[in-house]
């Protein structure tokens, strides 16, 4: 029993550590890594998903539950960012350490102003989970965010098993092409 809740503790440690340097990343106006995507389009947007890799559907539900376009309070001077709150559901433990998938502000016509991804680590029992992010400003200009709708979710892990490049070890799972500003996303 000791020996578990040290090693959940660790777990918890290197979740945390990762997760800041993904934001640190995200501050300095990083991307992430478009690597090995497939030309397949990603599976339809909306602000409740259920995470799918391929043909599996993960115990894992992501709900936008709200956003604002304000300034970023890191960076104003940057301009806007979108930052949007959000429910995480697990039903059932993960089969990865670490699920990534994408948010996207867009306007209206569901057309993509910007996206990013959301990250979610395999540290916690089933439950709920309460996270936030923001989307811009990064370092490149980024589209006008005032035109936000609504900020929707793409049900896809964007990750693939890590050995894209080994025929023998790699699973075949190539994550879908991300859309980038100015593609229009299917809805579900």
């Amino acid at each position: 029993m000791e020996v578990a809740q040290r090693t959940r503790g660790r777990a918890r440690a290197a979740a945390r550590a990762a997760m800041a340097v993904c934001a640190a990343a995200a501050l300095a106006g990083c991307v992430w890594e478009e690597g090995n995507r497939g030309e397949s389009p990603p599976g339809p947007a909306g602000t409740e998903v259920t995470v799918v890799r391929g043909d599996d559907t993960y115990p894992l539900t992501v709900r936008v539950t709200g956003w604002e376009v304000a300034p970023h309070p890191q960076v104003p001077e940057r301009g806007n960012a979108v930052h949007f709150t959000y429910d995480i559901t697990k039903t059932d433990d993960l089969v990865e350490v670490r699920i990534e998938l994408a948010a996207c502000a867009v306007d209206s016509a569901d057309v993509v102003l910007l996206c990013g991804p959301i990250n979610v680590y395999n540290i916690d029992s089933p439950g709920v989970e309460k996270g936030d992010s923001s989307l811009g400003p990064n370092s490149a200009p980024d589209p006008d965010l005032s035109g936000t709708a609504r900020v929707l979710l793409l049900p896809d892990q964007l990750l693939d098993d890590g050995r894209a490049h080994d025929p023998k070890d790699h699973d075949g799972y190539k994550p879908p092409g991300l859309p980038t500003p100015g593609d229009r996303l299917r809805t579900g």
